[in-house]
């Protein structure tokens, strides 16, 4: 599965030399980052926060996630998961990148069992009526294709945006 889901750049990884300190880099992250443990909060947009991202920071490995807005276009917000290691000229930040949250292991999860009922319940009503098979098939798979594949390349997106932004944010950090 991690495999199919790196495959499709779903899952990314991002490994970032930064010129600067562990010490400095900890003390930015905790400056520009909202303590938190990225559960699911449900009224995390109307908070008054000026923080733009939420996590957490230990020694040497870090979370970090863009907090949602209230009126975003885009409502999937990749979780990176990352370790810093110093070296002698500045730091190495490598990332794992990840789009598949649990709520949406939890849809796709509904989307196959409600799909599988239809097709099943289509194919048993095509034994009494087949004309209506005919017309009830094919708009069911059209159907369910959309409903896999937009959020599929709606998060890829923002893994793919996500990326680019965190790394932007990091060099702007250390600057």
């Amino acid at each position: 599965m991690q495999s199919f889901l790196r495959k499709n750049k779903l899952i990314d990884s991002l490994s970032l030399s930064l010129p600067s300190n562990k010490a400095k880099f900890i003390e930015k992250f905790k400056e520009n980052v909202e303590p938190s443990d990225l559960s699911f909060t449900p009224f995390e947009a109307l908070s008054n926060s000026p923080y733009i991202y939420k996590g957490n920071i230990l020694e040497n490995i870090f979370t970090i996630q863009k907090k949602k807005k209230l009126f975003a276009a885009k409502q999937t917000h990749p979780i990176a998961t990352g370790k810093i290691i110093e070296n002698i000229n500045g730091i190495t930040v490598t990332m794992e990148i990840n789009g598949i949250s649990p709520i949406m292991k939890f849809f796709y999860g509904f989307l196959i069992f409600f799909y599988s009922i239809f097709i099943l319940a289509i194919l048993s009503i095509s034994f009494i009526d087949s004309l209506f098979s005919l017309i009830a098939f094919p708009f069911i798979i059209i159907h369910a294709t959309l409903m896999f594949t937009i959020p599929f390349f709606m998060i890829k997106s923002s893994v793919k945006n996500f990326k680019l932004e965190i790394e932007r944010e990091f060099y702007f950090w250390i600057k």
